[in-house]
């Protein structure tokens, strides 16, 4: 024995030397393999070519297109001249089982020790490594774990079930003709994928020891209820399935590249989309404890930029920390841990931090003790149930209520999804996110909350559905609001239009658009008021929203009222005097300057009084030269008469003050020698007073 195994180990370093410098990258895994087996011996590796596709580069808002094109970038790698001359040398050089992974810009197959160092020396070939098995997680069959702890009641009970989603689970399979899951796959050519039997059509759950594991998982993630208790967080979605695990219980990795692969493009047609909605992987790479592997980054990169969410279960590696496992804790991954009824982490969940940069590990946790599920059937349509333990149930806890949330928010990316059950778990332990529990436990209801806080554009309407502003306030500031969401840089035009208000006389007229940074939920614009001193009445005028973008929606309270309270003072009788000198505003007969009618108790010209005035004299004797006035009033001596005197000769009246007798009841005025005096005859007077005044022509004698 000691003798064979020098020998081997002469032989990689014989190997090693063979391949220059600038040659591909051999992982440690393979190199191992290859010193501890002949080299004639067949290895089963994978081949990573250096022209590849950044997924990140599609960013199409559409997500088809964005799919399509991105399958078609990812396709054509592998139809590159160096890649088809490439295989076809390797069928010369007795490669067995080529598998295009196009997902990840590779190649599986089986090769000669001896040949691998030629293959190592091509300029476009990137890395070399082991097609390396994964077991099946072990699972704790236990006591009865339920739904409610995690919310999905409350998303049921708004109607979201899953209807329309597809969910899809990389795992062992699942038995189709359990009761609780049988209805809900979606069958047909696309919906079941075995990359150790191409011809397999129909799922099937078989992996020796760890038979069932997929149908439990899947019972979690969409399961009914004919066993009499709901057990699925998604009732209303469709299932598919890749069986990466062979019916041993191990999965290679390049089926599992496979299966990624499958799954982005059931059909093989990226104009159609089949792809699921959310993939659960209830699985890791065992070795992998505290150190970061990096297989699969590039396909869950590319299955996230598809708009496919993966949920990975953090793993059974606990309770330690630093105990996190690939692909978990790799970039981009969801990784969900386990907790009991009590909400304690459970002991075989695995801790963080994440050995992939140092964060946060895991994302969150979910129920993963005493969780009631599907059991295998061994192909009978009955509804069994068992009880199992370990993340890879915590899992599909997050998987299904991901279904719930995508139902509700279609249009979610898949980085938003993620951080929306982040931001809205439950926190466990100490304050803030840790290596334990991650950011708590998943709470859907509040996930749903954020959700439509932060995903959705929203809706715009006007703060009130009417405003009001005083004539001489010169502006008024109209809000406009943002709710239902504010989500992304959106914009809304305003205007105003005439109503009894009109523009240019009452207001100046007003148009622009409002821009709402993501975040933002109010703006505002201003309307100018013109103040003029003719009553016209309240007037009014109409505000409206119109052309919402970025995706946001008018609401319906998109338009308003503007009234123009009025500032200038009333004219309700129409006689043209307003309220503030008209002394009765509602009898045009009655304002300043009116006739007076006497005695009728009306105070028709607005002085204060009504006119009572009687000349009783008005009489100029000629023999003697003298005028006499007699005078009577309702005011008596508060009368406070005087009289203008008008003479024949013309010329300005000569105004004399009048004499209350009070033994007469009469104000009187004589003038004696009135001629000689004043030039002329009286030819008229009038008697003025506080109440009025009163004109007659003189009595001439």
């Amino acid at each position: 024995m000691k003798q064979s195994m020098q020998l081997t180990m002469s032989a990689l370093v014989i190997f090693l030397l063979s391949i220059p410098l600038q040659a591909a990258t051999l992982d440690q895994a393979l190199l191992d393999r290859i010193a501890s087996v002949p080299e004639d011996s067949y290895i089963d590796v994978i081949v990573r070519f250096n022209d590849k596709v950044n997924p990140n580069s599609f960013n199409d808002s559409d997500r088809n297109q964005r799919t399509r094109r991105m399958i078609s970038a990812l396709k054509g790698k592998m139809a590159s001249q160096d890649v088809v001359n490439l295989k076809r040398e390797l069928r010369t050089q007795g490669a067995q089982s080529i598998m295009d992974l196009w997902i990840t810009n590779g190649i599986s197959l089986s090769l000669r020790v001896d040949r691998i160092a030629w293959l190592a020396r091509r300029s476009y070939v990137e890395s070399i490594s082991l097609d390396a098995d994964v077991v099946v997680p072990a699972s704790d069959w236990l006591p009865e774990q339920n739904l409610q702890a995690v919310g999905a009641e409350n998303l049921w009970a708004a109607g979201y079930d899953g209807t329309g989603m597809v969910v899809a689970s990389m795992d062992t399979g699942v038995e189709p003709s359990h009761l609780d899951l049988s209805t809900r796959y979606r069958g047909g050519s696309n919906s079941w994928f075995n990359p150790y039997d191409v011809n397999s059509t129909s799922p099937y759950d078989s992996a020796s020891a760890s038979t069932g594991h997929g149908t439990h998982v899947m019972g979690v993630l969409v399961g009914g209820n004919a066993s009499g208790n709901s057990i699925g967080m998604a009732p209303g979605a469709q299932w598919i399935a890749a069986k990466i695990f062979n019916d041993q219980g191990s999965a290679s990795l390049s089926a599992i590249h496979a299966g990624f692969q499958w799954l982005l493009d059931p059909d093989g047609d990226p104009n159609t989309d089949d792809a699921p909605d959310i993939v659960n992987n209830s699985w890791y790479l065992q070795g992998t404890q505290n150190s970061c592997n990096t297989e699969f980054a590039n396909d869950i990169a590319v299955m996230k930029t598809a708009g496919i969410a993966l949920v990975f279960a953090a793993g059974n590696t606990g309770p330690n920390p630093n105990s996190s496992v690939s692909p978990a804790n790799n970039p981009g991954a969801f990784s969900v841990g386990a907790v009991d009824s009590n909400l304690a982490v459970i002991d075989m969940s695995a801790r963080g931090s994440s050995a992939c940069g140092g964060g946060t590990f895991p994302d969150v946790v979910a129920p993963g003790q005493n969780i009631t599920t599907s059991a295998h059937t061994s192909g009978l349509p009955v509804a069994w149930t068992t009880q199992v333990t370990g993340t890879s149930f915590a899992a599909p806890h997050v998987a299904g209520g991901m279904a719930l949330l995508k139902q509700a928010f279609p249009n979610v990316e898949v980085s938003l999804l993620e951080e929306a059950l982040r931001q809205s778990a439950v926190d466990l332990g100490a304050a803030g996110p840790d290596n334990d529990s991650g950011y708590g436990m998943i709470d859907l209801q509040a996930a749903y909350n954020w959700l439509v806080l932060n995903s959705q554009p929203g809706q715009l309407d006007f703060e009130n559905a009417s405003y009001s502003v005083d004539e001489n306030a010169g502006t008024i500031t109209v809000n406009v609001n943002r709710s239902g969401g504010s989500a992304g840089d959106i914009t809304v035009d305003y205007a105003t239009s005439d109503g009894t208000a009109l523009a240019g006389e009452d207001y100046q007229q007003a148009s622009g658009t409002l821009t709402f940074l993501d975040g933002e939920t109010s703006q505002s614009f201003t309307v100018t008021i013109l103040d003029d001193t003719v009553f016209e009445g309240d007037e009014t005028l109409d505000l409206t929203l119109s052309n919402a973008t970025g995706g946001a929606s008018l609401g319906a309270q998109s338009a308003a009222g503007l009234t123009i309270i009025e500032d200038d003072p009333a004219d309700a009788d129409g006689d043209g005097f307003t309220i503030n000198v008209d002394c009765n505003d509602a009898d045009p007969t009655v304002f300043p300057g009116a006739m007076e009618i006497k005695h009728d108790g009306i105070d028709q010209d607005c002085n204060g009084y009504d006119l009572t005035l009687e000349i009783t004299r008005a009489r100029y004797i000629s023999s003697s030269d003298k005028l006499i006035v007699w005078t009577t009033s309702g005011l008596a001596d508060a009368a406070d008469l005087r009289l203008i005197i008008y003479r024949a000769a013309g010329g300005n009246g000569l105004d004399r003050s009048m004499r209350w007798v009070g033994s007469k009841n009469r104000w009187q005025k004589y003038f004696s020698n009135f001629t000689v005096k004043f030039g002329s005859a009286p030819v008229a007077i009038t008697v003025y007073g506080v109440e009025g005044q009163e004109s007659i022509a003189v009595e001439q004698q």
